[in-house]
């Protein structure tokens, strides 16, 4: 079980129809209670208000819960067919990329949307997956790698 502190930096998944495959930026404020596994979470970009002045808490879940994931070691070079997560209204979704455009530009098919956009490279980034504290690729990263060496 992950253990996290007040003031620590988290991404949030929700199983919520329209959110699912997707993460968003969060600060654990608190543990709900001494011996529970759940935690008060504040969103950077999602709302509790509809004027946007008063940030978002919920109570979560710790296996909604993950550290931000580090950077890549190395600039990554999309392509075609690549799966990504795509950040994209607020939050990072699932994605696949399907075509490339001039000036750094990707299409990419949401399927937390079931449509297509497209995306700035900044705005991409190769899934990884939080596995008993720690960091580890997607099956298709590893399979991506073995074909580039």
């Amino acid at each position: 079980m992950a253990q996290f502190k007040p003031g620590e930096r988290v991404e949030v998944s929700s199983n919520d129809r329209g959110f699912r495959g997707s993460w968003y930026a969060g600060t654990v404020v608190r543990r709900e209670a001494k011996n529970t596994n759940r935690y008060v979470v504040e969103y950077d970009q999602l709302y509790a208000d509809e004027s946007g002045e008063k940030l978002l808490q919920e109570t979560l879940d710790w296996v909604q819960l993950r550290p931000p994931p580090p950077p890549p070691e190395k600039k990554v070079q999309f392509k075609v067919e690549d799966e990504v997560e795509a950040f994209y209204s607020d939050g990072w979704w699932e994605g696949a990329i399907i075509a490339e455009h001039s000036g750094g530009k990707f299409a990419v098919f949401l399927r937390g949307f079931d449509e297509e956009i497209v995306l700035e490279e900044k705005d991409l980034r190769l899934p990884v997956q939080w596995v008993k504290g720690k960091w580890e690729p997607r099956f298709e990263q590893v399979q991506r790698e073995k074909e580039v060496s």
